[in-house]
């Protein structure tokens, strides 16, 4: 949070200069200074609350300039710290909108993948061993759309090599979940609703660790559905598997599309877990 004690310092001197001239433009730029550098201090010392309070009234009392648009920016994350899915959401939509050809819009968009990544994070049920890749896939689905918009259109953002990361992981979880529900369908001896989600994970979730379990359940469903030779051909094409390779961005598997399940809640701002998420760039000094 180095950054945002510079800021102060140069929040600083503006002010010091503001008060050798009493014109309106520099009164107001003192104000907007002084109202800036509360959000700043806010933020170094982690208190979001704070800290979205005085950056929603300054974006609403000082909606241009400078300080307007690093508020515009500061607040992406202060929202993200806070657990507010949501608003994080809006607010890096917000700041594209107005700045469509600013510095800054890469960083918007991993900051909106990370927040939608996020929202099935629950800090009890991983405590004790629950799957959260197993719930609801559209935020997923969500996330990755803004990490590929990232890598596709801003190549040489600084922000890429974490977005590929990012949906790398993503490519795999919804792999396991696909896998999840046919083994949901197994349990339950719906061999060919089982049959078709394996198939699934097979064509659209190559090169992941659930092809090989997806294989075998498939195998197993085509047994009790009485088609031995079918099943003996997935067994044989799983062990003559080659070795595959997996550059570049995967394309959007088509299962991720039309998935409408109620998303369930944000986590609050004390269970926010706060994974890779980089301080907003400075457009102030």
């Amino acid at each position: 949070m180095k950054r945002f004690a510079l800021i102060l310092l140069a929040i600083g001197l503006l002010g010091g200069c503001a008060s050798n001239d009493d014109s309106p433009n520099e009164l107001v730029n003192a104000d907007v200074a002084e109202l800036y550098g509360e959000a700043a201090s806010a933020m170094e010392r982690g208190d979001w609350e704070t800290a979205t309070r005085d950056l929603e009234s300054l974006q609403a009392q000082y909606p241009f300039g400078i300080y307007a648009t690093q508020a515009q920016l500061d607040i992406i994350y202060v929202y993200y710290r806070a657990g507010d899915v949501a608003s994080t959401v809006a607010a890096a939509e917000r700041f594209r909108r107005i700045n469509p050809r600013h510095r800054a819009v890469p960083y918007s968009w991993y900051m909106q993948g990370l927040a939608l990544e996020e929202k099935n994070e629950d800090p009890v049920k991983r405590l004790v061993g629950v799957d959260n890749t197993l719930r609801d896939p559209v935020p997923r689905r969500q996330a990755f759309d803004a990490y590929a918009t990232l890598v596709e259109d801003y190549p040489d953002s600084e922000y890429v090599d974490r977005a590929r990361e990012r949906l790398d992981i993503l490519f795999a979880d919804g792999a396991r979940f696909q896998l999840s529900v046919a083994r949901f369908y197994a349990d339950r001896e719906a061999w060919v609703a089982a049959a078709g989600r394996a198939i699934t994970v097979i064509n659209e979730f190559p090169d992941t660790p659930s092809v090989e379990p997806a294989m075998d359940l498939l195998a197993l469903a085509y047994r009790n559905l009485g088609l031995d030779e079918l099943a003996d051909g997935v067994i044989a094409e799983k062990e003559s598997l080659p070795s595959r390779g997996g550059d570049g961005i995967p394309e959007m598997p088509g299962i991720y599309e039309g998935e409408e399940i109620e998303v369930p809640p944000a986590p609050s701002a004390d269970d926010a877990p706060g994974r890779d998420a980089p301080e907003p760039p400075s457009n102030v000094l």
